[in-house]
């Protein structure tokens, strides 16, 4: 028993040593590469939105059945600013959400028009293919804490289950490369969060947006 707990004991001191080794590693994406990840591909064919939306249907009885949650700020619905809480009104749709560059929530009933807010916004950003090591980089906390998921631009992740982060993504670095979208069910569906190139959101729950991703693309 008394050599279990040296051992024990010796373990833990060696975890605390190497904590914040593996804490720095985490600011290091631009240099991050994983062998199952897209960015190792020569090109990536970004989809847009609305066409997950196409490829990933939903029934009339999923949709009737959303319920969306309030973000902690305004939002701009369609052209029409609501306060968060309001956000009920549209219980019963499918909502698109995005940031604008002054850091407005906005969210839109149609996946296109939603795209065409952004293109607006940014210039081009969906019809592109990539060819570089630049990957964005999701946290399990708020102000980019925590454990981290590294995706690379055009990748898909079906099911966040799979990679331990399902609703538990909390706070987001962008790369300036590629958008990446957070849809709120698992399969590309439910409500999205697109997050343009260059964003970074230090607490997702501002938009409504915290410990709720189920699948990315």
């Amino acid at each position: 028993m008394h050599k279990q707990a040296i051992y024990g004991l010796s373990v833990a001191i060696l975890l605390i040593i190497l904590m914040p080794v593996i804490g720095i590693t985490a600011y290091s994406p631009q240099d991050y590469t994983q062998s199952d990840s897209n960015v190792n591909k020569s090109e990536t064919k970004f989809l847009r939105p609305s066409e997950i939306v196409e490829l990933y249907p939903m029934s009339e009885d999923e949709i009737k059945a959303i319920v969306h949650i309030a973000p902690q700020c305004p939002v701009i619905v369609d052209g029409v600013l609501y306060e968060g809480k309001e956000i009920y009104l549209f219980d019963g749709q499918r909502l698109h959400f995005t940031t604008g560059k002054r850091g407005n929530l906005y969210a839109f009933t149609d996946a296109v028009k939603m795209e065409a807010f952004l293109e607006k916004e940014y210039g081009n950003i969906f019809d592109q293919v990539y060819s570089t090591k630049e990957v964005s980089i999701l946290y399990m906390d708020w102000m980019y804490g925590g454990l981290w998921l590294v995706c690379s631009p055009g990748q898909q992740l079906l099911n966040l289950e799979n990679e331990g982060f399902n609703n538990c993504i909390s706070s987001a670095e962008i790369s300036t490369d590629a958008p990446v979208t957070m849809w709120d069910y698992a399969g590309l569906t439910g409500d999205s969060f697109t997050m343009p190139p260059g964003s970074n959101y230090a607490v997702l729950a501002l938009q409504g947006w915290n410990d709720r991703a189920s699948s990315i693309s």
